[in-house]
């Protein structure tokens, strides 16, 4: 039986009651408000997003930076504070996130910030409306890129709503500082690739990290470029790299053709 995973209960719990009934209606200011917290767009300095709020106080009180453009990753920050907030992480003491926040997914980085994440993706991109949008799509980081177009979310968060949904042999890889920070695999993806790994040189993704171009299209490598274990040296993967320069970071989607 799969795991349940109370961030994304509670998101569906959300929609469900508000019978929010298109992407459209997604309104993450007016959701946090209904919910007892109040968005204010200024007052904060030194931090991404920040929330207040202690048990039985309303409301609660989510601050973003103003600087946070654009607008997606506004609204990205806005459901991960409403994560925090849902799930009772720290009353009564502020909870501050840095951008940085926003990329912890992998299960040892802070528990806190990967279900905040998986609330705000569960949020912003319900299931429901989202497998119907990649229902007979070939994987490309230019179709993420259009998702996040549409649900008006982060690339990272879309990319990896995408691998999990997808069903098709999948991984998204974010690198940084020229090793492998994390991976999410689709369940068809059959291989493994070594979170903490260093790049290879036969990678596009490491090309960021020499100062190099990125190429913009997906571009053919052989499967031991990324994958870790034995594979014959014929085997190739199609990647398609995306440089997240105020991150500092690579976006690596990768599948098998």
């Amino acid at each position: 039986m799969a795991e349940v995973s109370i961030p994304k209960v509670k998101a569906c719990r959300i929609l469900r009651d508000l019978n929010v009934r298109s992407p459209e209606e997604i309104s993450i200011e007016d959701i946090a408000w209904s919910r007892g917290a109040l968005v204010l767009d200024d007052g904060l300095t030194g931090a991404a997003a920040r929330l207040i709020f202690v048990e039985g106080i309303r409301p609660a009180i989510i601050r973003v930076n103003r600087s946070i453009s654009p607008l997606r990753r506004k609204r990205f920050a806005v459901a991960h504070e409403l994560g925090h907030y849902e799930l009772k992480h720290n009353p009564g003491a502020p909870t501050e996130c840095s951008e940085r926040s926003f990329l912890a997914w992998y299960k040892s980085q802070n528990d806190q910030e990967v279900e905040a994440n998986l609330f705000a993706a569960e949020l912003l991109m319900p299931e429901s409306f989202f497998s119907t949008k990649i229902e007979k799509t070939i994987p490309s980081m230019d179709l993420v890129g259009s998702l996040a177009d549409q649900f008006q979310t982060t690339l990272t968060a879309t990319g990896i709503r995408y691998v999990d949904l997808c069903n098709e042999q999948c991984a998204l890889v974010l690198s940084t500082g020229g090793k492998v920070a994390w991976v999410r695999r689709s369940p068809e993806f059959p291989y493994w690739i070594s979170p903490g790994s260093k790049l290879r040189a036969n990678t596009y993704a490491v090309n960021f990290f020499r100062g190099e171009n990125v190429p913009r299209d997906p571009q053919t490598v052989r499967l031991d470029a990324w994958v870790d274990g034995r594979v014959s040296p014929g085997e190739t993967v199609i990647e398609h790299s995306r440089p997240l320069t105020s991150y500092d970071s690579v976006l690596s989607l990768l599948w098998v053709s």
